[in-house]
């Protein structure tokens, strides 16, 4: 009998979102001097500011419209390598406060210029971190996203004697190839529990100890649907005691809303087994789910090659196969945070609110105009927030994906309801693969949605994504990210064009989008994150 006993967790752990949450549970400070600080009074016209771009400086300007406020990157450059000028060095040695992103969006070279040349009564005050306490909500940068997907383990709910297991049998499969569930060791030395290569028996199966789980990758050959029958029973020394049946089913690289079910594509699920009888899909964000209702997605963007014999359960070396990993084989996310914050409203509601709030503490004699500005500037923040989800919700759910020449909105698709469905490369400095290129393609190949997007001062990869996206017969549109233009001279013109763009370019068929100022008298939406 093989037992594969419960497996340790690998968690993930960030030091900066350590400090983070040790910053939200400091609570809401007043307008009280900081210790290193030193508050003064200004006139609002006198008060000088310095911001490292140039969305930063048009959320200072909506706290203290009066203010000098000098943005130190000028519009259209790329934060990531702009390194400032003496002219602007002067700027920063005249300012009473210096606001700036951070979380690694500006250059190392440009903050160091910052702290090195500002009073020493001006505080830097880095707004990605410091607007946690008001409601901010950074998320990880992916890695790669092949990880981006549903991790599927197993799970036995509730305990029994300790000489009980829960044997998962694998009673039926179809599909267009072969498919494998299989653990990997520390070494990377592939274990498969239930392969379909060589037929369906008795050893495909896999045994846990009672009230546990264990995360499995699966392995999938061809393009298609499969099904996987399993059959659940707990086996303790009184006996067998049959649990239930389910079957599970795979979309693998195909567009899984044709199956017109609910479909399961990122997140923590479990086929769980439950001793007072029956097999659910647990996800730790719906929970308990009926598997024929299901169908789970595998994107090509899991695409990889299989590398060597020891993998033969599943394909032959070199063959390429989708993979969804298991959630303990390395880490599921690199260990930064993505610095893009403002694509979330509501994340550049809590930079106002925390502008404001460091405008006070410096210059208390106008705290009121400060929180007056503020306050306003907030109300047409949620407007437009509310806006922007009436306008994504209006597009088709098959057609709300995102691929871009490198991944900086991972925050607007979190917030508003759009997959992030791939990008070229996860930096704008590195160069794609031939591997991640053809991943894209086939990607871009099965998507319904009808466009992908280029950065509008970024010519990163606009070669190769335009290529592809003229091969799959897809319109090459255009977002703003790092910055503004011309085009976009405000921060809420660049989240107007960036949304109007995904709404025309994903959804063509239909209308545009309708005028901002028309949202008031729309039904509200909830404020939280769908």
């Amino acid at each position: 009998m093989r037992l594969l006993h419960a497996l340790g967790h690998i968690h993930i752990r960030n030091t900066l979102f350590a400090c983070l949450t040790l910053l939200s549970t400091a609570g809401l400070l007043g307008c009280a001097p900081q210790n290193h600080t030193t508050p003064t009074t200004h006139s609002e016209q006198e008060l000088s500011i310095v911001a490292s771009t140039p969305i930063i400086a048009d959320l200072v300007h909506g706290v203290a419209p009066h203010a000098k406020i000098h943005s130190l990157i000028p519009k259209g450059q790329d934060p990531h390598s702009f390194e400032p000028s003496m002219a602007q060095l002067r700027d920063i040695a005249h300012a009473n406060i210096a606001f700036s992103n951070g979380l690694l969006l500006e250059s190392s070279a440009l903050t160091q210029h910052i702290d090195a040349n500002l009073k020493d009564n001006a505080p830097h005050i880095a707004l990605g971190s410091e607007s946690v306490p008001f409601g901010a909500r950074p998320i990880p940068l992916v890695e790669n996203i092949a990880l981006a997907t549903i991790w599927l383990g197993l799970r036995v709910d509730g305990q029994a004697s300790p000489d009980s297991t829960v044997r998962f049998e694998a009673t039926r499969a179809s599909g267009p190839g072969d498919m494998a569930a299989f653990t990997t060791g520390t070494f990377g030395e592939p274990h498969p529990w239930i392969a379909t290569r060589n037929g369906i028996d008795s050893d495909d199966h896999i045994e846990l100890p009672t009230n546990a789980h264990t995360h499995m990758s699966w392995g999938f050959t061809q393009p298609g649907t499969y099904t996987l029958d399993l059959r659940a029973d707990l086996l303790s020394p009184e006996g067998h005691t049959p649990l239930g049946n389910a079957t599970l089913t795979f979309c693998v690289g195909t567009d899984p809303h044709t199956l017109g079910r609910s479909i399961l594509d990122s997140g923590h699920v479990d086929l769980s087994a439950h001793l007072d009888g029956g097999l659910t899909l647990h996800s730790d964000e719906k929970g308990e789910l009926n598997p024929e209702h299901i169908v789970i997605a595998v994107p090509d963007t899991t695409t990889t090659q299989i590398p060597h014999n020891k993998w033969r359960f599943l394909a032959d070396p070199g063959d390429q196969v989708r993979i969804l990993a298991q959630a303990v084989l390395g880490t599921h996310v690199h260990g930064e945070i993505d610095p893009h914050m403002w694509h979330d409203v509501t994340n550049a509601i809590a930079y106002t609110e925390t502008i404001a709030d460091q405008l006070c503490r410096i210059d208390p004699a106008h705290a009121h105009e400060y929180r007056t500005h503020a306050a306003q500037r907030k109300g047409e923040l949620h407007t437009l927030d509310r806006w922007i989800r009436h306008v994504i919700t209006s597009i088709p759910e098959a057609k709300r994906s995102l691929v871009t020449a490198h991944d900086s909105f991972g925050y607007y698709g979190r917030a508003y309801g759009l997959k992030i469905g791939g990008f070229v490369a996860p930096n704008p400095t590195l160069e794609p693969s031939a591997f991640q290129i053809a991943n894209l393609a086939r990607l871009l190949k099965n998507s319904a949605a009808a466009g992908v997007f280029v950065e509008a001062h970024s010519r990163s990869h606009l070669g190769e994504l335009s290529a592809l996206a003229q091969t799959a017969g897809k319109s090459v549109c255009v977002l703003y990210s790092d910055t503004l233009s011309a085009e976009v001279p405000t921060y809420r013109a660049l989240m107007e064009f960036n949304t109007r763009s995904i709404k025309s370019c994903l959804d063509p068929e239909s209308l545009p989008a309708w005028p901002l100022s028309e949202e008031d008298s729309l039904p509200s939406l909830s404020q939280g994150h769908p």
